[in-house]
């Protein structure tokens, strides 16, 4: 047996050890980690490699770092304790989800204000919506409101106006042919104009 080999029997052993103490399930533990039964008893028997991510992954759950939850020397906690751990990992994780939920909600309730206030009914660019949006969606990226605006419902009412165009230009449809005889030139140069007009006002 190689040390790789020896390794993987050693941290299945651990895993095996944490989840009798915690009391906690192999299909939950498998949905916890993102992963599946079958992997979960790869794992315990030592068949598979994991990657230091995912050691810390494990190692993280029950609120240990994974060069201590690897050691087999090491103390395990109580059951109260590691309990306690997996609680609050959920609820971090909970409260992450939802904070992205919410971010994800908030964009596209900016974007819907944008197109009703007529945003859209010029020419413009994801990255100058972004400009518009609240502050609280700094951090999103202009490639979200693209996505958005090329799906359902918002793509049958806001169309692009030049295929494979980079950066996509944008515009309600029910103003788009105005600008069908114009180049991808004019077109950039148009929004630039805007942009600049909204930045004096």
């Amino acid at each position: 047996m190689n040390v790789e080999e020896k390794y993987k029997i050693e941290f299945g052993k651990q895993v095996t050890k944490y989840l009798k103490k915690s009391g906690l399930d192999i299909n939950d533990f498998a949905k916890l980690i993102k992963s599946n039964t079958d992997n979960v008893n790869d794992i315990l028997k030592g068949k598979v490699g994991l990657t230091i991510g995912k050691m810390i992954t494990i190692a993280n759950l029950f609120g240990q770092v994974y060069y201590n939850f690897a050691n087999p020397n090491y103390p395990i906690p109580d059951k109260e304790e590691l309990i306690r751990n997996i609680k609050e990992v959920l609820k971090k994780r909970k409260s992450i989800g939802k904070k992205s939920i919410d971010k994800d909600r908030l964009l596209a309730n900016e974007l819907d204000r944008l197109i009703s206030e007529g945003s859209l009914n010029k020419p413009c660019t994801a990255k100058y919506l972004h400009s518009k949006m609240d502050e609280k969606l700094s951090e999103k990226q202009s490639t979200e409101i693209t996505n958005l605006l090329s799906k359902s419902p918002r793509n049958k009412i806001i169309v692009s106006l030049f295929e494979k165009s980079s950066p996509k230009v944008f515009v309600h449809k029910d103003y788009a042919s105005k600008y069908d005889k114009m180049s991808k030139e004019e077109v950039v140069e148009l929004i630039r104009n805007n942009e600049l007009k909204d930045e004096k006002e």
